[in-house]
């Protein structure tokens, strides 16, 4: 008979030292500059149209009476209105660079991409409402 001689009871292996101390810190990323950049000017912008809205507002309302609106206000109101317009065009160029710059920056795989996807959010629903307006407003 051959008769094999059990071998004794392995020992569980004890972690090493190294793995059981060692911590590996996940992958430290930094922002996206351009995310970065896509967030401030869609809090920049959105506070610039709240501004402007204010100013139009102002600017107008001294022109408009019960039965309508004055055809001819002076030329210096006419002046300041024109102003503002042209300050809302580069403030709807500056919305768009954001929205730009978000999409940018939350296709990157090197950085993190949080401040790219919320700056490119607000500066898209910010455009799609100004738009809208605008075509509301064109189309009676």
């Amino acid at each position: 008979m051959d008769h094999q001689t059990p071998s004794p009871p392995s020992k569980p292996k004890e972690p090493s030292k190294q793995s059981k101390n060692t911590f590996i810190p996940p992958e430290d990323r930094k922002q996206s500059r351009f995310g970065i950049a896509s967030f401030i000017i869609s809090i920049i912008t959105l506070l610039g149209y709240i501004i402007m809205a204010s100013l139009g507002t102002t600017m107008i309302e001294p022109y408009v009476t019960p039965e309508g609106p004055i055809l001819q206000p002076p030329q210096e109101a006419l002046e300041a209105m024109t102003s503002l317009a042209a300050v809302f065009v580069i403030i709807l160029a500056i919305n768009l660079v954001g929205f730009l710059l978000g999409l940018a920056g939350s296709f990157s795989k090197n950085h993190k991409r949080s401040h790219s996807v919320i700056g490119a959010i607000i500066n898209g629903i910010v455009l799609f409402i100004i738009l809208a307006l605008f075509v509301f407003v064109l189309n009676g």
